[in-house]
């Protein structure tokens, strides 16, 4: 297989002139989602668990980003500080939409960015891919299914001795999503089906 060339990555990439913005947009003075992520941690955390809540997850294995059914999908990504970029490890990427990769070339995929340029993205500089999961989960049996889709809790408040800890599937941090007033409390919550569901499969958010 073919290795991109370096000197691929260093173009200029140039936005597609047609590409509509909201109104008001100005390329001057207008800060990205990627820089406000890259630069403020509290605004990192909050976008981080709107995604969730909007159905996007993390990607176990990154290579399932060059299967064909991923084609003309939303995607977002974290640098692992090893591209020619130099930036550092956990960069934020907003990303865009997939258009593909060459024919039996498992190095890199090609996507267009929400500025309409083109970019190449090499598989082995990537740290996590997230995606927006576009059809609902089903578990259960095939006499009793089950549609499921996010679950969300009330964001915890009124700090007790009975924290309820779920694991942020971006982040991979423990993250308080309910204060019990006793042991008793803490038991039934983690007992319900709901919790069940977010612990195990990590696909929860905050309302």
């Amino acid at each position: 297989m073919t290795q991109i060339k370096q000197n691929l990555q260093l173009y200029t990439r140039i936005p597609d002139p047609k590409t509509k913005h909201q109104r008001g947009f100005n390329a001057k003075t207008y800060i990205s989602i990627q820089d406000r992520v890259n630069n403020d941690p509290e605004y990192e955390i909050q976008y981080i668990d709107d995604l969730i809540q909007k159905g996007w997850y993390k990607l176990a294995d990154n290579n399932s980003i060059l299967k064909d059914e991923m084609k003309g999908r939303h995607f977002k990504y974290r640098l692992n500080g090893n591209s020619l970029s130099e930036a550092e490890k956990g960069t934020f990427r907003s990303g865009g939409i997939i258009i593909g990769r060459k024919e039996l070339d498992n190095n890199f995929i090609l996507y267009k960015s929400y500025s309409g340029a083109i970019f190449p993205l090499q598989i082995i500089d990537i740290e996590e891919i997230y995606m927006k999961d576009p059809n609902k989960k089903i578990i259960g049996t095939n006499k009793e299914k089950q549609i499921k889709s996010t679950v969300f809790f009330n964001e915890p408040t009124n700090e007790t001795p009975f924290p309820v800890y779920l694991t942020c599937k971006f982040t991979g941090k423990q993250v308080v999503v309910y204060y019990a007033k006793d042991s008793y409390s803490k038991d039934r919550f983690t007992g319900t089906k709901k919790y069940d569901y977010a612990y195990k499969t990590k696909d929860w958010g905050f309302k």
